[in-house]
């Protein structure tokens, strides 16, 4: 990744296309709604199946904003992201898909957002849901998704519950996030069994190294139609052990106190081991619903060995007692190698 330095813009906003000649009208608009300056904007097409990208350079030419890159080696889009952030040479960084419209004005409140909480790595707003004709689908909208309780410090239980609950943290992926978090732990994007939810283990990393700070007034406009990326994920049991394993990889090299690391394995394990088997059972309908990891040890002595000595009862409450505390634990504490 390209290093920060006083000559780079503040943002670096990354715009990947894909068949993209249908989307070209959002595009621009998205384009025309950024500040004027100190920004870099990065358009790139790695497969060309369309002009979208001729049009758009033809179109900003002159503007010093706008930095084109046109390749046909078909990188997947993981692939994609992570040549744009290495590419990136901003303070800040922000991926906007294609299809999505950041309104004018909501960028330059996620700046001011990083700029005034320090301690925070990421700024995002709520995000309202759309057709391709603008036609409102509010059953999809996520108005509210971050925890109260985060906005004063995170903690590894409420990074561990963001792994699988869906609308925690919706929205935040096409947030704004502060690069020198992503240049000192090289953290790219990870790849999982057909590119499905990296996003999400990537977040789950990201959560790992700061608080995440919620904009209420920065609106994000996201579109759901037939044939976007994630209408064409398909879930099956080892999409969520692919998942598991991505985290665990982060969790390996970015978590510090060696307690807690174990203890994070267990459990993203044990959720992703759930939703796996929820696809075999009659109630897989409802929503799925996280469930923190009770400490190993109890689990073999009261349900296993089903113990209830008054000896091992003490034994159990200690254990919880260490696995409350581990839990509790302000983040980041990163490994130190």
């Amino acid at each position: 990744m390209n290093i920060i330095n006083s000559n780079a813009p503040r943002v670096s906003v990354v715009i990947p296309l894909y068949r993209s000649a249908r989307f070209i009208d959002i595009i621009i608009d998205n384009i025309e709604a950024m500040p004027k300056q100190d920004i870099e904007i990065l358009v790139s097409d790695r497969h060309g199946y369309d002009d979208t990208i001729d049009r758009l350079i033809q179109r900003y030419d002159s503007d010093p904003r706008l930095r084109f890159f046109k390749h046909q080696d078909g990188l997947d889009w993981v692939g994609h992201i992570n040549a744009l952030l290495q590419e990136a040479r901003g303070e800040y960084w922000r991926f906007l898909p294609h299809d999505d419209t950041s309104p004018a004005g909501s960028l330059e409140l996620l700046i001011l957002a990083l700029d005034t909480h320090k301690e925070a790595i990421l700024a995002y707003g709520p995000s309202q849901a759309v057709d391709l004709e603008g036609n409102r689908l509010p059953e999809h909208d996520h108005w509210h998704p971050q925890p109260p309780q985060v906005e004063n410090s995170s903690t590894l239980g409420i990074a561990l519950e963001m792994c699988w609950n869906w609308n925690v943290y919706a929205g935040s992926f096409k947030g704004l996030i502060r690069r020198k978090v992503l240049l000192e732990n090289k953290l790219l994007l990870r790849s999982t069994i057909g590119q499905v939810i990296p996003d999400r283990c990537w977040q789950f990393a990201l959560c790992l190294l700061g608080r995440f700070h919620f904009v209420p007034e920065a609106i994000y406009i996201k579109r759901y139609y037939p044939g976007s990326t994630s209408q064409k994920w398909a879930f099956k049991s080892y999409t969520y052990y692919s998942a598991a394993w991505v985290m665990s990889t982060y969790l390996w090299g970015l978590l510090g106190p060696a307690p807690a690391r174990r203890y994070a394995l267990w459990d993203v394990w044990l959720n992703a081991m759930r939703l796996a088997l929820r696809r075999f059972r009659i109630n897989r309908l409802r929503p799925f619903s996280y469930l923190a990891a009770p400490d190993l040890p109890c689990l073999l002595v009261n349900r296993v060995l089903r113990l209830k000595t008054p000896y091992f009862q003490k034994f159990s409450e200690s254990r919880q007692r260490k696995i409350d505390l581990l839990r509790m634990m302000t983040l980041p504490q990163k490994r130190q190698w």
